[in-house]
């Protein structure tokens, strides 16, 4: 029995340390240097992740501006998530210099003009933007299969219209083929025809001939 608990407890643990963690670090901003930021590691691309920050933020009906060094700002909003302050956000995603299959997010968050939040200043805050850095695995899979949804269905549609066009194509070939058997019918029977006409000519040729031969035969000498 310990032993069974012992590896279930090895294999939770297992599956918690392989799940990306949301951490404090800095990161630079133009003019202000370096500031404290919340950053995770997930392995999506910047494309991905950037769409899906911004569908989160636009669910909350917040729409951010580009700022300098790659930054998206979100200037003085009140963003339930990070609570019911109003604060300034800038978020930022970029590919992991590390590993390359993994892309950096940064989110920072400004209660005053140039203080950016740190655990020690604003610690129930920073601890919102780790969970809400935690939990965005499974929106970035959403998005992800929104857009192979997509993709899917353009690609569907596409083949269905291809379809369409190879049935038309089938019913004008059958019509053309049918078209083409009763000329082929026709024409076999011109054929059929001619040649009796030609086996009727050539016997009153041949007769013809006949008569001329007995007539030049008849001929006084």
């Amino acid at each position: 029995m310990k032993k069974v608990i012992i590896t279930s407890l090895i294999f939770i643990s297992a599956v918690c340390a392989g799940k990306a963690q949301s951490y404090e670090a800095t990161v630079e901003m133009s003019k202000i240097g370096y500031q404290n930021a919340v950053c995770i590691d997930l392995p999506y691309t910047v494309d991905e992740i950037k769409a899906t920050l911004e569908k989160r933020f636009a669910a909350s009906g917040l729409k951010g501006k580009s700022a300098s060094k790659g930054f998206t700002e979100y200037r003085n909003i009140k963003f339930s998530e990070f609570g019911s302050e109003t604060m300034t956000i800038y978020t930022k995603v970029d590919k992991n210099k590390v590993n390359k299959s993994e892309s950096k997010v940064y989110i920072l968050v400004s209660l005053e003009e140039g203080r950016f939040c740190t655990s020690a200043t604003c610690e129930n805050l920073i601890s919102k933007v780790k969970q809400f850095e935690n939990n965005l695995t499974p929106y970035v899979e959403l998005h992800v299969t929104s857009v192979n949804l997509d993709k899917n269905a353009e690609d569907l549609k596409k083949a269905e219209k291809e379809l369409r066009n190879l049935q038309d194509d089938s019913v004008s070939l059958q019509k053309d083929k049918e078209k083409i058997l009763k000329k082929i019918e026709e024409n076999t029977l011109k054929i059929q025809n001619k040649q009796k006409e030609v086996e009727m000519k050539r016997q009153i040729t041949n007769e013809t001939l006949l008569d001329k031969a007995k007539q030049e035969s008849n001929l006084p000498k």
